[in-house]
């Protein structure tokens, strides 16, 4: 798909190529000027223009300016100091111009003048070749060197990073337009209950229904019950000693149902810190965590 462009230039180009040994630079002025769609390029001099390329390479890269400027519906006019010499881009080229120069968006108005500016296209500046990468050597030698091995990371976080939170609907539910909210989980203790002082608070629950800690050794956060109040975790009852909360395991206080979140670079179910599933059954090992403080 063409994208129109609108040009308006007025640019002075000078520059400077090297002497040949007799001591004297040679100085190469273009004078670009645009407006619209259309570029006019006025060179003072057709030979010595130093591009660092071979004559194929130079015409490849003309090819390329009038396939780019097509492309950006432009035309771009090249002229020298007799005249115009060259036109790229929305342009309507002979026959005989497409097999010389290999594409369509290059007109050439004075054959002469092109063939000299290829001419001197090598003239000054280094050439493509010496930019490039140096070539592998043949045969491929091996280096010999054991590949490192790699140390297996933990996740943990001493700042409990990740963003912990509950995010849940409150009566009556998603069906009857509740909103949805987020619950941002300390790094200590949160609570979740009816009274006012609760970090959370769902009205029809306990006072003080349930905990969630944070267990500052391992960076992991514990659904706890309180005596005589009804929580759990997918189904099951809150441990008594807590249980291990991960990314997207359901959490239910009484009626209300909560889904626990937490970025999986700081959950620490797997290795890394990945959420299960599609690591087959080989899991590699992970170190104990480190014991960070509160």
């Amino acid at each position: 798909m063409t994208q129109q462009l609108h040009i308006d230039a007025d640019l002075r180009l000078t520059i400077t190529v090297p002497s040949k040994g007799d001591g004297s630079d040679e100085q190469v002025t273009a004078t670009v000027r645009g407006s619209g769609t259309q570029i006019e390029v006025q060179l003072d001099q057709l030979g010595g223009i130093p591009l660092g390329l071979g004559r194929r390479a130079a015409s490849d890269l003309v090819s390329d300016v009038g396939s780019a400027a097509a492309d950006a519906g432009l035309t771009i006019s090249v002229a020298g100091p007799d005249g115009p010499v060259l036109a790229l881009g929305q342009v309507r080229s002979r026959f005989l111009d497409r097999v010389v120069t290999g594409s369509r968006h290059v007109e050439v108005r004075d054959r002469r003048g092109a063939l000299r500016m290829l001419r001197d296209a090598r003239a000054g500046g280094p050439s493509l070749t010496d930019l490039a990468p140096p070539a592998t050597p043949w045969p491929i030698v091996p280096t010999g060197a054991r590949p490192r091995r790699r140390r297996v990371t933990t996740t943990h976080d001493p700042l409990g990073g990740g963003n912990p939170r509950l995010v849940y609907y409150p009566a009556p539910g998603p069906e009857q337009g509740a909103p949805r909210l987020v619950a941002p989980l300390r790094r200590g203790t949160t609570t979740i209950g009816s009274e006012e002082e609760c970090d959370i608070v769902v009205p029809g629950l306990d006072p003080q229904h349930a905990e969630i800690r944070r267990d500052p050794t391992t960076d992991e956060y514990l659904l706890h019950a309180s005596p005589g109040s009804s929580a759990g975790v997918g189904g099951q009852p809150a441990d008594a000693d807590g249980t291990v909360l991960r990314t997207g395991a359901t959490v239910v206080c009484g009626d209300q149902t909560f889904v626990y979140q937490r970025e999986e670079y700081a959950d620490h179910g797997r290795p890394y810190g990945g959420r299960e599933g599609g690591e087959f059954s080989r899991q590699r090992p992970q170190r104990p965590p480190r014991h960070y403080q509160r």
